[in-house]
């Protein structure tokens, strides 16, 4: 499922830090306006180069993407070094 908020928190070493959730849905709204507005060109594209150029490629862009989008549930990003902290996490 498409995760709906990410949380962003980041520490320095001796702070208290702080953390965002942000809400994701409205990125996915607008990656799928665009990607809906450039189907016909990427459908075009696939068409004039499917002999001799990567047309068969172009058209598994859209699956791969969604496929990226739908497998980000439950990614936990956390980096650490001696200053500083950050987290990225799909809850």
């Amino acid at each position: 499922m498409l995760p709906m908020i990410m949380h962003f928190k980041i520490r320095q070493a001796g702070r208290r830090g702080f953390g965002v959730y942000f809400p994701v849905i409205l990125v996915w709204i607008l990656a799928g306006a665009l990607l809906i507005a450039l189907l016909p060109f990427i459908l075009l594209a696939a068409l004039l180069t499917c002999f001799r150029g990567p047309g068969f490629t172009l058209l598994a862009v859209y699956p791969m993407f969604f496929s990226i989008l739908w497998h980000l549930g439950g990614l936990h990003i956390d980096v650490k070094n001696a200053r500083n902290e950050l987290l990225i996490d799909f809850p």
